[in-house]
């Protein structure tokens, strides 16, 4: 049978932050003075949102929501040794590639990745008509190609992920690892995009998502449940290489904000949470998300198009019209 919900949040991955009722509050973006309460099997999935054509001309909806499923079966009992304090060093490929993945699957990387090509082609469309080689520009409508709207085939994006995952290594290698055990009462948030990573040496107010720099100081935050958080941190690569994974206690307050703060501010449609009272903090950084910002420079007869990350408001996609009706979603 056909799988129609593909869920880009894993319900593995959710079911920590779930209240006693089985439940977790969903903040919208769009909409964050309200919660949602819904179980992981409603949160996070996009009607197809892996399905690739096959070379028959037919579709496949399942091998891909297959094959995450493998990795995403391994993900509870790691979670449970985590909360144990155990060590998990021979678990060190399982958990960095669940982290790999669920940083390439989510919204946040595909849209991305597909405004990238749309730009991609603007440009190719650009250097065409400085080139003469396309139909003369309607009268009062010079400034066409200014407007112009490309839509992305979103299977492009799914492949864009293995290159994306392979990608990551150079971020994990920066980096040594550490589970922090929240022990503040302020319950960890996690979200649609919940893998963090950024320049720890800039001022707050001028930090970027996805910054690495050669050599540069880098954090990772991935929560795991309210009360536990991986982080990366190149100041503790040379002890990681030596001595593996490390436990540590997070007892003060104002870091658990920070942290929060970060995850609010990294999330792109939505914000989860176990408990209610974080709804100030979800509102100040409701109104942006990691963004790819782009610039052009003229180059010969062409033109290079460099891309950063930014926190700015999500643009509306253009949407790729497909026979099949994909537009099923949750938040």
């Amino acid at each position: 049978m056909d799988k129609k919900r593909h869920h880009y949040v894993p319900k593995a991955y959710l079911r920590p932050f779930c209240d006693e009722t089985g439940k977790v509050l969903v903040y919208c973006k769009d909409d964050p003075s309200k919660a949602i309460p819904l179980a992981p099997d409603n949160i996070a999935f996009h009607k197809y949102y892996y399905s690739q054509p096959t070379p028959e001309g037919g579709i496949e909806h399942n091998a891909l929501e297959d094959c995450f499923s493998k990795v995403e079966e391994k993900w509870p009992a790691i979670v449970d040794r985590l909360h144990r304090r155990q060590n998990v060093n021979n678990s060190l490929e399982d958990i960095f590639q669940f982290i790999a993945l669920q940083r390439a699957r989510v919204p946040a990387s595909r849209d991305a990745t597909e405004r990238m090509l749309s730009e991609a082609t603007k440009a190719e469309v650009r250097i065409l008509d400085a080139a003469r080689l396309l139909p003369p520009k309607p009268a009062g409508f010079e400034d066409i190609l200014n407007h112009i709207e490309v839509a992305i085939d979103p299977h492009q994006s799914i492949h864009a992920m293995v290159h994306m995952v392979r990608g990551f290594g150079q971020v994990f290698d920066q980096m040594g690892f550490a589970a922090l055990h929240n022990t503040t009462g302020i319950p960890f948030l996690t979200s649609d995009n919940s893998v963090v990573w950024f320049d720890p040496s800039v001022p707050d107010t001028e930090l970027q998502p996805y910054v690495l720099k050669p050599g540069g100081p880098v954090m990772l935050l991935f929560p795991v449940s309210p009360s536990l958080v991986i982080v990366g941190d190149s100041s503790g690569r040379d002890e990681f290489v030596a001595n593996g994974w490390s436990v540590a206690d997070l007892s003060k307050s104002h870091l658990a904000e920070v942290i929060n703060r970060q995850i609010c501010r990294f999330s792109y449609e939505a914000v989860y949470a176990q408990t209610a009272g974080h709804e100030k903090l979800i509102q100040k950084h409701a109104a942006h998300s990691p963004i790819p910002q782009f610039n052009r420079v003229s180059a010969g007869n062409g033109e290079i198009i460099s891309f950063q990350m930014i926190f700015g408001k999500r643009e509306r996609k253009p949407k790729w019209v497909e026979k099949q009706d994909n537009q099923e979603a949750a938040p």
